[in-house]
């Protein structure tokens, strides 16, 4: 990719004056540091120990300049060198003198980056492939980045999942985004044609940029299917995409600053558990929970929140009354500023519409995920949503009004005409409360539940989850399936010919003999344990169809992956964007960290000929 395809150095990355960190440090190792010339290789030598310990990417609480930290580890790159083999070392010749710019370090980044992906058309080897994309935001500079990942089986048959690139959210508009994700392509070596599969959303969730990518790989390759990835959690999606409800939006800030709460203050948890047992509710014995929030997930917090309200009102008004440390009394404040009629409308909402998702959202995040039940529990949802969007609006109204009878949480009088909080809002002017809350808030929150769940799991992603399952080795092979299994197959026409489905047909009866009588299939329980076994056992050549059946199954994101998974890379992200200025020269050193083991065997003839 081209360095024109990021946002823009820093003006203290550009600034000669200033000095580039990295250039400093490789002046310390320079023979001679007054030279306008550089050695390259040691250059490309500190570069690699400087990608593959992560040191441009410390946390820098402490605000010590990046040339400070790096200093502090090198020695650890002289001991590398002390040690290093010297049979294995690229070149004895004479130095290769290059000379020194202020972009140098800049242009080493990015020649890494071009080899990386190339070491990751190396594992491809032409093969098929599908993509997960994401989105991520710094809260320095309040700009979003698309996050792009490759997906495959490695010649070992673990699925892989590695990052190709991250760029910037503002040139991602109309064919600007074909452009970008061509270039990485391009870098990669890889082709439109070979994607067969594609999955949206693991952390962070834009429509735009989905429905236009989804757009994009229709048009370029018919079967690079779209279904719901493993691991993005469906309570998250759900919860985000009801944020177009600003009201809900709301809800989840005030939930946020609960949480903070009781991370800060002791003393609140401490009253709260008083207070219910005093009330005689029967208390959760675990109010303290890893999850979303303190209290666990988002939906656990809007149970405990609503059941345990007014204990917890009681305890922040005691915070405010005798709590001295002043941030801890102005999260209270906060929170008790909040608590009005729309708070307890989007609480009691957002509750029972989760509750309805909720065995679904559990079951996707399962490692060893049952297909069938999943497709049964997602008809399911869709049904008692329908449900409740059409016959609900009164037993919930009542709900509401009798929450708020209790909690003394004033309501508004539903036949008045409704005051919008924005001046601007004159269409809401002229509606009543009824209406408000009745078709602009409770049926617009549930069909942004209908409409992402359809969105998620259309008729054709569910079909595919489903013909694929009949793969999974479970019980030895409970789920398997022929039919379904070639049903599965003519979704790739283009891999798949008549012929083709002939010889499957065959090649799968032969193969659940074999392998139920095989001891070395036994006690197997992912379909990706599958893939690895048949490569061990050279069952992928002696059933090339069925093979290839399986990997075309696992390429699409719905099954976790074995190795160097997006989801646990894209949790780095999301930490490390947090607390470091964005642009081309950290998205770089982000990729080559996280694909240090490619980074490790780039040759630095490969890394000069990309300069």
């Amino acid at each position: 990719m081209e360095p024109s395809d990021y946002q823009s150095w820093n003006d203290s990355h550009s600034d000669e004056s200033s000095g580039s960190p990295v250039r400093d440090v490789m002046e310390e190792v320079q023979e001679d540091p007054s030279s306008s010339q550089i050695d390259i290789d040691r250059a490309i030598d500190l570069m690699r120990f400087v990608f593959k310990e992560g040191l441009t990417l410390l946390e820098n609480e402490s605000e010590i300049p990046l040339h400070e930290r790096m200093m502090v580890d090198m020695g650890g790159y002289l001991v590398n060198l002390m040690l290093e083999d010297p049979g294995v070392r690229q070149r004895n010749g004479p130095p290769r003198m290059r000379i020194s710019t202020p972009t140098l370090e800049n242009e080493i980044a990015h020649a890494f980056v071009k080899e990386t992906r190339k070491g990751i058309a190396n594992e491809l080897q032409g093969d098929f492939f599908g993509i997960y994309v994401d989105v991520c935001s710094t809260s320095l500079t309040c700009k979003s980045y698309m996050v792009l990942f490759a997906r495959y089986l490695s010649g070992k048959g673990e699925v892989v999942e590695r990052l190709l690139g991250i760029v910037p959210y503002p040139a991602l508009r109309d064919s600007a985004i074909k452009r970008v994700v061509d270039s990485m392509f391009s870098e990669a070596g890889l082709s439109w044609s070979n994607v067969r599969g594609q999955g949206h959303g693991l952390l962070g969730y834009d429509d735009e940029i989905f429905t236009e990518l989804k757009t994009l790989i229709a048009n370029e390759n018919a079967s690079g299917y779209h279904v719901h990835p493993y691991l993005c959690q469906l309570h998250s999606t759900l919860i985000f995409a009801s944020y177009d409800q600003f009201e809900v939006y709301e809800l989840f800030q005030i939930v946020d600053v609960l949480s903070n709460l009781v991370q800060d203050c002791p003393q609140f948890t401490e009253k709260v558990c008083t207070l219910i047992r005093e009330g005689g509710v029967n208390l959760d014995n675990d109010l303290k929970k890893p999850g979303e929030t303190r209290w666990g997930s988002y939906y656990e917090a809007l149970v405990k929140f609503a059941a345990y309200f007014t204990p917890i009102v009681d305890a922040l008004y005691h915070v405010e009354e005798v709590i001295t440390v002043n941030d801890q009394r102005h999260l209270a404040y906060k929170i008790l500023e909040g608590l009005c009629y729309d708070f307890a409308f989007a609480l009691l909402l957002m509750q029972d519409v989760l509750s309805v998702t909720n065995e679904l959202s559990l079951a996707l995040d399962k490692k060893d995920l049952d297909a069938e039940n999943c497709m049964a529990l997602l008809q399911e949802a869709k049904k008692q949503l329908q449900v409740m969007r059409d016959g609900g609006w009164t037993p919930f109204l009542n709900k509401v009004g009798l929450f708020c009878s209790e909690n003394e949480i004033p309501m508004p009088n539903m036949g008045a005409k409704f005051e919008p909080r924005l001046r601007r809002d004159k269409e809401a002017a002229k509606m009543t409360n009824l209406e408000r809350y009745h078709v602009y808030f409770f049926e617009k929150v549930i069909n942004i539940h209908l409409n992402e769940l359809e969105k998620r799991f259309s008729k054709q992603s569910a079909a595919l989850v489903l013909l694929s399952s009949c793969l999974n080795p479970r019980n030895s092979f409970q789920a398997f399936d022929k039919d379904k299994l070639v049903e599965f197959a003519q979704f790739y026409p283009s891999d798949f010919s008549d012929s083709d489905i002939v010889a499957l047909d065959f090649q799968l009866q032969a193969f659940i003999t074999d392998v139920r009588s095989d001891v070395r299939f036994r006690e197997m329980n992912t379909m990706s344990a599958l893939s690895v076994k048949m490569v061990e056992t050279g069952k992928n050549a002696v059933y090339p169809l069925v093979y290839l059946l399986l990997k075309l199954a696992l390429i699409l994101p719905w099954t976790p992956a074995t190795a160097k998974t997006a989801s646990s890379a894209m949790k780095f992200i999301h930490r490390t964007v947090t607390i470091e200025p964005w642009n081309e020269w950290f998205s770089d050193c982000l990729l080559l960290y996280l694909e240090r083991d490619i980074v490790e065997n780039i040759t630095n003839d490969a890394v000069i000929a990309s300069l």
